[in-house]
């Protein structure tokens, strides 16, 4: 974040955590109630109990909330704050929708015309008919310190078999906000059946057959409870030169990792061999095509 948003997004936090929906977990903790001021310990208590609650940390690190009294107390004090802190803030108090939406709104994830996920899906919804193909597909799966994922960017270049006005974007997860960085923008969320979720983007002009066009997407993610510790995409069509790679923390690298393949969603893998970390902590494949299958990184997590 640069300095404006972590300025505007700390003082709209503040505002939130004296908020009676969320004041009452904090004040909890210290046993009173303290209406017109924040209580950081309180504060990272709460966050401690999210994070020891959902296997983020050690239980028997009893020291935690003291360790996170620097963290909460820059991010409360606008001098810092990260995505992954701002997450945890999110997750930790159980934020509704609407409040998620402002908090990355002025943390500078999406913005106008971009897609906020989670409460605010309307309904269910029905992909348009596939009318493209891809040409390549780039993809940049990022961790945060947590070890939950962080923020995903794809770089996805399409040609139109048919007039084509938008391509669908599908998510197997709800906990999330979509930016479009070029090629279009964002129309209203849907959900799909299976638990998979889906946003329209609305390119920025209709292509014709054989006219070709890249989009930019940018991802964010709070998850409430940790997911698989995977990346995977499936490919019901074939998908042409392919490259997917997922960036760990420093502070939170896997002790394992897997690249594998599944014959289906909703199947053990039928291929898992392993594959060592790179200079910059990160794993990646490229491969020229896939195509019925589902690929991807499985890892296990070090403490």
């Amino acid at each position: 974040m640069d300095r404006k948003a972590i300025d505007e997004t700390s003082r709209r936090l503040r505002e939130l955590l004296l908020d009676q929906n969320y004041a009452g977990l904090w004040q909890s903790r210290i046993g009173r109630r303290q209406a017109h001021a924040l209580h950081q310990s309180g504060i990272c208590q709460v966050i401690a109990d999210y994070l020891w609650t959902n296997g983020l940390h050690p239980v028997d690190d009893d020291a935690l909330p003291r360790k996170l009294k620097d963290r909460v107390h820059r991010a409360l004090a606008g001098s810092s704050l990260s995505l992954a802190t701002l997450r945890w803030f999110i997750e930790a108090f159980a934020m509704t929708p609407e409040h998620t939406a402002s908090l990355l709104r002025l943390a500078g994830c999406p913005g106008s015309g971009d897609a906020v996920f989670g409460g605010t899906v309307v309904g269910a919804g029905v992909l348009p008919p596939r009318r493209h193909r891809t040409v390549s597909l780039r993809e940049f799966h990022r961790l945060g310190p947590d070890g939950l994922p962080e923020s995903h960017r794809t770089v996805h270049v399409i040609r139109a078999e048919d007039y084509l006005d938008r391509y669908p974007y599908i998510f197997d997860t709800d906990a999330a906000s979509v930016r479009v960085a070029c090629g279009g923008r964002c129309g209203e969320p849907y959900a799909l059946e299976d638990g998979l979720f889906a946003v329209d983007i609305l390119l920025a002009e209709p292509l014709l057959p054989g006219q070709t066009i890249a989009m930019e997407c940018e991802t964010t993610f709070w998850y409430r409870t940790p997911p698989p510790p995977e990346f995977r995409r499936a490919a019901s069509g074939r998908i042409e030169n392919v490259d997917l790679r997922v960036q760990f923390h420093q502070l939170r690298l896997p002790s394992r990792v897997w690249w594998s393949e599944w014959p289906a969603l909703d199947a053990t893998p039928a291929v898992s061999e392993p594959v060592e970390l790179d200079a910059e902590k990160s794993v990646r494949r490229a491969l020229p095509a896939i195509e019925r299958r589902v690929v991807g990184f499985r890892w296990e997590l070090g403490r």
